[in-house]
Formats: C-alpha cells, sequence, structure tokens
C-alpha cells in the first residue's frame, strides 16, 4: 500500500502512511470530499461546498485551483488518461474537465440521484455509483448512461473496481457489495448493523462506509462514527483482506485435497448471503488451472462439483467432458460432451469433439 488520503467532508485531508502514520495533508478544504491521484502523485480533491477542484502539488503541498465553473456539489472524481470526471451530486450530472481546466457536461438523466462514486472499468467505460440511490451506472466514450446494476440496497457511495470486479459502498445500509463485470451482484462485507466490529467480511459491522480504495489484494474504506453524546465525529479507516473463492479452495486442496475442498466449496455455497452468487465461472478457471497442472483427479473432481451445482449449464459439462478425455476416459467424455450439445445445441465445440471421439 502506498497513501491513503482520507477527506473529512470539511477542511482537512489527511494523508496515512503505509506504516499507518497519519498527518493532516492539508487543511484549507471547502468541503473536501472525493479525491484522485495524476500519474506525477499529485492529488486532485473536490470541494463540495466550494463547486471546485484544486490541486494539491505532491512536492510543496501548494493548493491551486483547477476547475471552478459548471461544477455544483463535486464528490467522486477518476482520471482517463489527461481527462478528470467529476461527480456532481447537486444536478445530478457528470462532467469532464480537460488539462486546460476546462469543465464539459458528459452525461445526465433520471438514472443519477447525487452521483457520489465513479471509477474506471477495465472496459474503459466509466462506472458511477449514487448517494440516494443503488444504481450502478455505465458511461460510454460517447457518454451514453445505462444501468448496469442495481444495488439491493436503499443507497450506494463509491465504486473501485480491483480483481476484475467493482466493490461499492452502501452508505445508508452499512454494507458493501461486489459486482462481477457482467453486472452479477453479491454481498461482500457487512451484517447491515451500523457498527464498528471487525471480523469476517460477511459478520464485521460497518458505520455509514463511503469512500473504498484497492491496493496489494486488500480494500481500504472509511466509516464515519457519530456519538451521540455531543463528541467530534470521527472518521475510521477499515481494512478487508481478499479471501476469495479460488483462494480458499486452493487452500482446502492443499490441507485435504479434493475432499476438503468439497467442504469448503459447500460451507460457501450455503451461506445465506452467497445463496445466489455465481460461482460457476470462477471454479471453472480454477478446475482448468488444474487440468494445466496435469492435476486429473482434483480438475475432474471440481468439474463434477460444478455439474451437480449448474446442471442447466451446457458450459459445465463441456468441461468436464474435456477433462475425462484429458484422463483418457473417451467413454464419459462423450456422454457429458452429448449432454452439454443436448443443451446447447449451438456448441461447436462438442460436436467437433464428438465427431474425434466416435
Amino acid at each position: 500500500m502506498g497513501n491513503l488520503f482520507v477527506a473529512d467532508f470539511g477542511e482537512k485531508v489527511w494523508k496515512i502512511s503505509s506504516q499507518g502514520e497519519v498527518e493532516i495533508y492539508t487543511n484549507r478544504m471547502y468541503g473536501a470530499s472525493g479525491n484522485a491521484l495524476d500519474a506525477q502523485g499529485n492529488l486532485y480533491q473536490a470541494q463540495y461546498y466550494g463547486n471546485t477542484i484544486v490541486k494539491i502539488n505532491r512536492y510543496t503541498g501548494e493548493v491551486s485551483e483547477i476547475a471552478n465553473e459548471g461544477l455544483l456539489g463535486p464528490v467522486g472524481l477518476v482520471f482517463k488518461g489527461k481527462d478528470l470526471f467529476v461527480c456532481n451530486c447537486n444536478n445530478n450530472t457528470i462532467s469532464k474537465v480537460d488539462s486546460a481546466g476546462n469543465v464539459e457536461m458528459i452525461a445526465s438523466g433520471p438514472l443519477f440521484t447525487c452521483p457520489n462514486g465513479i471509477d474506471l472499468g477495465a472496459d474503459g467505460n466509466l462506472y458511477v455509483v449514487n448517494y440516494r440511490n443503488p444504481n450502478v451506472v455505465k458511461i460510454d466514450d460517447s457518454g451514453n448512461a445505462t444501468l448496469f446494476a442495481k444495488l439491493p440496497a436503499s443507497s450506494g457511495g463509491h465504486i473501485i473496481e480491483s480483481k476484475g470486479n467493482f466493490f461499492v459502498t452502501s452508505f445508508f445500509d452499512h454494507k458493501i457489495f461486489k459486482v462481477s463485470s457482467d453486472g452479477k451482484i453479491t454481498h461482500f462485507a457487512g451484517t447491515g448493523k451500523k457498527g464498528i466490529k471487525n471480523g469476517s467480511a460477511l459478520d464485521s459491522d460497518f458505520s455509514n462506509p463511503n469512500g473504498i480504495v484497492a491496493a496489494n489484494g486488500r480494500l481500504y474504506l472509511n466509516d464515519k462514527i457519530v456519538y451521540p453524546d455531543g463528541r467530534p465525529n470521527e472518521s475510521v479507516v477499515r481494512e478487508i483482506k481478499f479471501s476469495d473463492f479460488s483462494t480458499s479452495i486452493g487452500k482446502a486442496l492443499t490441507s485435504g485435497g479434493l475432499k476438503e475442498a468439497k467442504k469448503v466449496y459447500k460451507a460457501f455455497k450455503d451461506h445465506p448471503n452467497y445463496k445466489n452468487d455465481n460461482t460457476e465461472g470462477e471454479l471453472n478457471q480454477f478446475a482448468y488451472r488444474m487440468l494445466n497442472q496435469k492435476k486429473l483427479d482434483i480438475a475432474v473432481g471440481l468439474f463434477e462439483l460444478n455439474a451437480e451445482t449448474y446442471p442447466d449449464s451446457f458450459n459445465v459439462w463441456d468441461s468436464l467432458a474435456e477433462a475425462y478425455m484429458s484422463d483418457g476416459d473417451n467413454q464419459n467424455a462423450i456422454k457429458y460432451y452429448k449432454k452439454s450439445l443436448a443443451l446447447n445445441p449451438a456448441n461447436t465445440n462438442a460436436s467437433e469433439m464428438l465427431e474425434k471421439l466416435q
């Protein structure tokens, strides 16, 4: 992890080093909200109340204004090349600020209700999450805005892309959601109870989680603590270490073989928060890694597990057939290629393999 920059929605931005040391980076803001680093490490900071974007020089700490027109309640920021894209909460628009400081509105419409967080996807599109509704909105290069996903929550917060997925905070629901590249949503962290309880991701409590970043296999997010006895509010930075599905299966295989991996898989699938999670693709990819490493028994076992879980998917039967074929069991390979073809008559791979095997 490098440095984290945390804004207080007031005058301050703190810098937190990789060793956890905290210092005030600047105390000259006016509603410090979202921020982003440019390629040179300079911090660009949105000022919600000032309707401006400022640049804080990495070396000197000098603060200079880079945009002050056409912005209304700026919050989330992200760079795409040299252009800076801005969420305007107070007029439900997304703006582009070029390197000369010119501001251009590039997207608006009913999908936006206080757009708050923004990030750049691996596909080059912008992804925006709202503060006052659960929409996750995709914006293409032409400025076309389409609904990408709708969180099972009352609100969003901020969004970050990591490990091929998006992670989205829900400020009012005290949860974090994972959204896959094809829009499938998983409840990733947080019980939904407001608090600061640590533990496994799904058993932890969060308190109005908002900003979120990813680094070194971890997520970092800030919680807001409001004390009922009148003490000043506090911001707390929380860390979530990834222990993803594939990692869990891999550890289980190492410690107890295929039998242990199946136990871990069952526990994962039976968890109430994961009943609708689509593990098909992840398990298939992991099984292919085993197949490529010539661990044929393990690959067959994992493909069988996937087929049991997703019996209506032609792809899992196609993969299982391939594993049996690699293991020299042509009889079962033919059986499962036929099953795959029955589910999807357009599966040319199954047709070609059957011609070779029969």
